[in-house]
């Protein structure tokens, strides 16, 4: 029964469609439930090419004051250290009023920035 269940539960995750004999209880055949989110923009970014669009400090943490690692100079390339933006402290940089972070690496240097500061892309 127990085979059964399984083999049910993988069959709705992957739209399968199975025929089976037997009998079995209501409750043996229900699947288990699939995560209803989705990682946020779909496959993750992390190693995308990012363009800086203003020279900005490349940050310890998600913060305007925290320790600064290095600059990320207007124009300079980087890649994109881990997936997706992360909620931060709200600024008001690059022509936007976000609270967005995106994990860069640039140059062997790691660190935040903020999201709002790079384009994406190159």
């Amino acid at each position: 029964m127990r085979k059964l269940a399984s083999l049910l539960a993988v069959a709705a995750m992957t739209g399968a469609t199975l025929f089976t004999t037997g009998a079995a209880s209501a409750g043996s055949l229900t699947p288990a439930k699939a995560p209803t989110t989705a990682a946020k923009g779909g496959a993750c970014d992390k190693g995308m090419t990012l363009k800086a669009k203003e020279s900005v400090k490349i940050r310890a943490s998600k913060r305007l004051n925290s320790t600064a690692r290095g600059l990320f100079p207007k124009g300079g390339l980087a890649k994109q250290a881990k997936c997706g933006d992360e909620k931060g402290q709200s600024y008001d940089l690059c022509g936007w009023e976000k609270n967005l972070w995106t994990y860069l690496d640039y140059r062997g240097t790691k660190g935040w920035v903020p999201a709002g500061c790079t384009l994406t892309g190159w």
